[in-house]
């Protein structure tokens, strides 16, 4: 099973009997149409502006397919999500635990401590010290609110980037993370990577009847997903930034593949899909998952995680944050 991924502004997803077609514009003004079975996508995800009939949409949901809508710059704006999924005693004891305090921060601090780790696992494959982002996990344990926690995963996110341009080889400029919009060739390709991994973590948390809204770590007054983006936090190092320092170091992207307006830079048509097919190779790399000892993918972790943490807020079953080193 894979991801249809349309990219092209001007593009048309549409249906025809038991398939997709994607009508795509020329240079020339004339349209190609392409055919993709449907039985070989198990998501949708439409990046910029390209149009979906209402056909195609049906079609999709109707198959229990997720149809997940990015800007230009990789933001995720929004997902369409079949309803198969619905749990209602998962999510009122999601509910019970987002008031209990003291078990909320437990799983606050699991969920910092193996983000931080993943971090510092990146700068050892990338021999760099990574002794600053240790003493950062050991101290997470010892914090005593969810905000104390908060400040530690931001004071290690901060000191992780710094990182960064000791890790980028070749001519790639880094002095930092930002976004709305990136300012720069490195931070446009994470925005990208991040909105794509939330796309896939979005899927995984409906399939295993979590309500996204309601999370932990993040606030849940800003109506964000916040389930999601705890959920995203353990898979940030493992797959989104390993992929872009992977396509960078290899120079499957390069200057060229980028564009600058107004100081945002933004992935070409090109870029975009050499950046795709990385990122999907990334989600079907296979390692042996720590707590089952078989060897799965990361595009299957992260619905296994998902159930994991679902198990923990019905049965009290501790929850392990996927780690690797």
């Amino acid at each position: 099973m894979s991801v249809l991924y349309v990219t092209q502004p001007d593009a048309i997803l549409n249906k025809s009997y038991e398939a997709f077609t994607v009508k795509l514009k020329q240079a020339d003004g004339s349209w190609k149409k392409q055919t993709i079975p449907a039985q070989t996508v198990d998501q949708v995800v439409l990046m910029g502006n390209p149009q979906v009939t209402g056909d195609a949409l049906m079609y999709a949901l109707e198959l229990g397919m997720s149809v997940h809508y990015l800007s230009s710059f990789g933001k995720h704006l929004g997902s369409a999500m079949p309803v198969e999924s619905r749990n209602g005693q998962l999510r009122l004891a999601q509910y019970r635990r987002y008031d209990d305090q003291e078990q909320k921060l437990e799983l606050v601090k699991a969920i910092v401590m193996a983000k931080i780790h993943n971090q510092a696992a990146v700068l050892y494959r990338h021999q760099v010290t990574e002794d600053v982002l240790k003493q950062r996990k050991a101290s997470v344990r010892a914090q005593k609110t969810i905000d104390q926690v908060r400040g530690i995963e931001g004071l290690a996110a901060r000191e992780y980037f710094a990182c960064w341009s000791q890790m980028l080889k070749g001519r790639w400029q880094f002095s930092g993370r930002n976004r709305r919009p990136p300012t720069d060739p490195v931070n446009a390709l994470l925005s990208f990577a991040y909105g794509l991994l939330r796309s896939q973590v979005t899927a995984a948390v409906h399939l295993a009847g979590l309500d996204p809204y309601i999370g932990y770590l993040h606030e849940v007054t800003r109506g964000q997903p916040a389930m999601v983006l705890d959920l995203m936090e353990e898979f940030r190092a493992l797959v989104a930034d390993n992929v872009v320092l992977s396509v960078l170091n290899q120079r499957e992207i390069q200057q060229k593949d980028f564009t600058e307006s107004l100081g945002a830079y933004l992935l070409s048509d090109t870029g975009r899909k050499t950046f795709l097919q990385a990122f999907e190779r990334k989600l079907s790399d296979e390692f042996t998952h720590p707590v089952f000892g078989y060897r799965t993918t990361y595009r299957r972790a992260l619905e296994l995680q998902a159930r994991l943490l679902a198990r923990h807020l019905q049965e009290d079953v501790p929850y392990k944050p996927l780690t690797l080193r």
